[in-house]
């Protein structure tokens, strides 16, 4: 398979930390919070899930504000315009540094990137970060197929991210294995953001497309969502250190 690889250009220093997401998925506030503490000096960006944000009702959304760093709110709002863009809104005025939704009709998408920006200048901050998910990355050909899609879940992310783009929206969240290939096609500032990501010795799971940090770096993501490798580690601190020195050395 022949993979684009994307100069950082010449002697450019990449900081990792503003590369690197971790994603803090627990239903246990105080677990979250001890895992925040632990990592407050080498990671700068958090995701906050579905499991985490409803069971601690958004506690720990507040505490990372408390803490300045950067939210990364990852609901993947999915329904009709008019609520979709509603939810926006409400992200916005959370102050989130970014947000997903699902990858729908162009309509939708446009309702939420024209929310968006309406409801930063209203309140005068500036405007989050509006991701579209394009295919989960535990989904596979054959689950997608499964589903009653004839599209591998390559050429549909493919697609998807096409039409997010066409939407206004800000970048989409895929898989590395072809984020070489949405980048080509859709271009260098739109944002992608990979989860999937394992470190070379780390275990896979459950996830089914899954590309090391020096490698989804390499083929042009913006941003890495890591879960597991860091929380579930005998020491997160190390290992969130460790994955920023192997996307710097890419």
């Amino acid at each position: 398979m022949r993979i684009r690889l994307y100069s950082l250009g010449g002697n450019e220093m990449v900081n990792g930390k503003d590369k690197l997401i971790a994603a803090i998925d627990t239903d246990d506030f105080d677990i979250a919070k001890n895992m925040i503490d632990s990592l407050e000096d080498s990671v700068d960006i958090f995701k906050v899930g579905l499991e985490q944000y409803l069971t601690t009702r958004g506690r720990v959304v507040d505490y990372l504000k408390e803490k300045n760093k950067k939210i990364f709110l990852d609901l993947k709002f999915h329904d009709i315009p008019n609520t979709m863009q509603s939810a926006v809104r409400a992200g916005v005025r959370d102050k989130v540094w970014m947000m997903t939704i699902h990858v729908s009709d162009l309509e939708g998408m446009r309702q939420c990137a024209k929310a968006a920006k309406e409801e930063a200048e209203k309140l005068n901050i500036e405007k989050p970060i509006i991701v579209g998910v394009t295919v989960l990355t535990s989904l596979s050909d054959q689950d997608l197929k499964d589903i009653g899609c004839n599209l591998g879940a390559e050429e549909l992310a493919i697609k998807r991210a096409k039409l997010a783009k066409e939407a206004g929206i800000d970048g989409v969240v895929c898989s590395a294995q072809e984020v070489d290939k949405i980048v080509e096609a859709c271009g260098e500032d739109f944002i992608t953001v990979c989860p999937g990501i394992r470190p070379k010795a780390a275990e896979v799971g459950d996830q089914k497309r899954v590309v090391t940090p020096e490698d989804a770096i390499r083929r042009g993501a913006r941003y890495l969502v890591v879960g597991r490798p860091i929380t579930k580690s005998e020491n997160p601190k190390e290992s969130a250190i460790n994955i920023v020195r192997e996307i710097e050395n890419a």
